[in-house]
């Protein structure tokens, strides 16, 4: 059976069980060769961890279909209280001593995983070098995907302990608050913000520099003033660090900061006219944290409700930067240094006259880009890999289905509540045509303000101080949108996805798990956002 037939879903697939698109993660087409290394991985890394903290789940089972990533949750096998009770047993030790572990696991796997990967592009020279390296990095996949769940997993258990024990000690309160005594931790996405506004000072007091921005291509611009020279170093520093990010976190086929700095001006030219001090922000974030801490123990009577209230918000804040940093270093670093490998490849291809271009190399799968470099061509390859690059430019236009295969209309229906916290399934729908959409309450507050609808990073120029971003989902590499937008809707995600975690850090109004928000509102109308309550209502 060929790559191309084990990753997609098959007709058996559909009617053995149930699949949901992972729009959170995923809400892209997905190409071949990264679908080749990205749908193993998922499956069996999911697999090897879930065993190794004896989880109440096997595995995510994952598949593409028309482009997209599906996922299915295999349930472990045995009594769900008794599986329950001997993940815990596991898990609680780690609470506490998470973050040192991750640095252990950072130094000793995933440090020296990226030198590996860095080292195929370096030393290939020939077709075997190639080879070698295309498989060395499927088992390196497997390996950082068994990684990162042994690195979640533990992280949001510390998370939903606190939640339960806020639960327990406010009947009468909302639990989700919980999460908003969890905010002004430093983790990767917020220090690289930092750091972006770090980049807009040093802008601000250049005016060669901000006649450059002027620009509808700013670098260009900045290369030929030689009075921009040290703000084209900072810039280089920085790229150096966080140049990472790209378009499509999962993905080879974009382009990263690193290589076309013209995505992390973009982000810079909505900056330099802002006020905002980061650092001043960040203190007042970390005070109130501090102070509603202090208060809510405070309310606590019982001795040892107000303890185990105390030790478990202590655990979860702990760990809570782990979420973007574990995103930084895997998510995100491990496809941008693989693309450098698969580009070095391409080259190697079109110098040898079997493809035109070098982008072509990430639409072989796996199996046939390795036979090739053995010598066994496709017939009209270049056709052939044309073909799935104009496929997967229609596929983005797709809407893809939410729910496939067995019991697909009821199984949105039935989420668990890990999925409901961090994927958001089974949250309200739109109202009918009254042109509102309610969603999970991610952060509290309100705003009216316009309506930006952003479907990529190559739309975020249009976000103005003030506006509400309206988009599928967000990740990393939009955080730079939160200083400037006054609130954010989403269409995917729970209250630990990623807009959630980050609004509540720069304290705007957040509403997840809209799911039809871009359709039912249009850019530049005005549009009430309520984040206590989930609700969004077209205003006028």
């Amino acid at each position: 059976m060929s790559i191309q037939e084990e990753i997609t879903l098959s007709e058996h697939d559909l009617a053995e069980r149930g699949w949901s698109q992972d729009g959170l993660h995923f809400s892209h087409p997905l190409s071949p060769l990264y679908a080749s290394y990205m749908i193993p991985a998922m499956t069996e890394g999911t697999r090897l961890a879930m065993e190794a903290l004896k989880a109440p789940m096997r595995q995510f089972i994952a598949k593409i279909h028309q482009g997209y990533f599906y996922q299915s949750v295999v349930p472990a096998e045995g009594d769900p209280e008794t599986l329950l009770q001997e993940h815990r047993a596991v898990v609680e030790p780690l609470l506490g001593t998470q973050q040192n572990q991750f640095q252990q696991v950072l130094n000793q796997d995933i440090w020296p995983l990226h030198d590996e990967i860095d080292g195929f592009s370096t030393h290939m020279a020939t077709a075997s070098d190639a080879i070698r390296g295309l498989e060395r990095l499927q088992e390196i996949y497997r390996k950082f995907w068994d990684l990162h769940f042994r690195i979640v997993l533990p992280r949001n258990v510390a998370g939903l302990d606190f939640e339960q024990t806020y639960r327990t000690a406010f009947p009468d309160r909302n639990p989700l608050e919980a999460y908003e005594l969890l905010t002004g931790v430093m983790n990767k996405s917020l220090e690289q913000d930092r750091a972006l506004w770090n980049l807009a000072a040093i802008a601000k007091r250049s005016p060669a520099v901000l006649r450059a921005f002027d620009e509808d291509r700013v670098y260009p611009a900045l290369v030929q003033d030689p009075a921009t020279a040290p703000f084209r170093q900072a810039l280089a520093e920085y790229l150096a660090i966080y140049g990472w990010r790209t378009v499509y976190v999962h993905e080879f086929l974009y382009e990263t900061w690193r290589e076309n700095p013209e995505y992390c001006l973009t982000v810079l030219k909505g900056y330099v006219h802002q006020d905002f001090d980061f650092d001043r922000h960040w203190q007042q974030v970390v005070t109130t944290r501090e102070q509603r801490v202090e208060a809510m123990l405070a309310r606590v009577n019982d001795p040892s409700l107000r303890n185990a209230l105390a030790q478990s918000h202590e655990k979860a804040l702990e760990v809570w930067s782990i979420d973007e940093d574990h995103h930084f270093y895997i998510d995100a670093m491990l496809p941008a240094r693989s693309r450098q490998f698969c580009l070095r490849i391409g080259d190697w291809l079109v110098a040898h006259d079997l493809i035109g271009e070098r982008d072509l190399v990430f639409f072989f799968y796996l199996d046939e880009l390795l036979s090739t470099l053995r010598g066994d061509v496709l017939p009209h390859l270049d056709e052939v890999l044309e073909t799935r690059r104009r496929t997967l430019d229609l596929q983005f236009a797709e809407t893809p289905t939410p729910h496939l295969g067995r019991d697909s209309d009821a199984s949105a229906d039935r989420p668990d509540f890990v999925s409901t916290r961090v994927f958001g399934a089974g949250s309200p729908s739109l109202e009918g045509a009254t042109r509102e959409v309610r969603g999970f309450a991610a952060s509290p507050g309100s705003s009216v303000g316009l309506v930006r609808i952003v479907r990529g990073p190559e739309e975020f120029f249009k976000v103005q101080p003030g506006d509400i971003l309206v988009c599928r989902n967000t990740a990393p590499s939009w955080t730079g949108l939160f200083a400037i937008a006054g609130a954010v809707v989403t269409e995917t995600g729970g209250i630990l996805s990623h807009a959630a975690t980050v609004a509540r850090e720069y304290q705007i109004p957040c509403i997840v798990g809209t799911r039809e928000a871009t359709h039912v509102f249009h850019d530049g109308e005005r549009v009430a956002v309520n984040g206590t309550t989930g609700i969004a209502v077209a205003d006028g």
